[in-house]
């Protein structure tokens, strides 16, 4: 019963998340297609990080860009989405995204904000 007691004590809290503001770009690329589309960046001003820094419900936010993607006609397209804290990091990690994409002959065409806005998803 003592070696429960202590079992249950020494068990991992849930991991604590915290709100803050985070920057957020949804990048969309197709193995059938030489376009990627990208997003602008964009502010998330009350995102959820856990203590391992990643974005909560991070896939609701690449299914968002899917679900645009679709409605505007483009299918088969895989959609992700990079985001930090740190507006500077976020920036470096897009830069490495397009020139990949430039060194594989991939357009990139931007998505403007007015067109296409991220929302936190929905807790289920």
């Amino acid at each position: 019963m003592m070696v429960f007691g202590i079992a249950q004590a020494s068990a991992k809290e849930p991991k604590a998340s915290k709100n803050t503001v985070v920057y957020i770009v949804g990048v969309a690329t197709s193995f059938n297609a030489s376009v990627a589309y990208c997003t602008e960046m964009q502010v998330l001003n009350d995102a959820t990080l856990d203590r391992d820094r990643y974005l909560h419900r991070r896939s609701g936010y690449s299914f968002q860009l899917r679900d645009y993607m679709l409605g505007q006609g483009k299918e088969n397209y895989t959609c992700l989405v990079l985001f930090n804290a740190k507006k500077a990091k976020l920036d470096k990690e897009l830069a490495k995204v397009r020139s990949r994409f430039s060194k594989d002959n991939i357009s990139v065409i931007e998505i403007k904000e007015a067109d296409f806005k991220f929302t936190k998803p929905d807790e289920l």
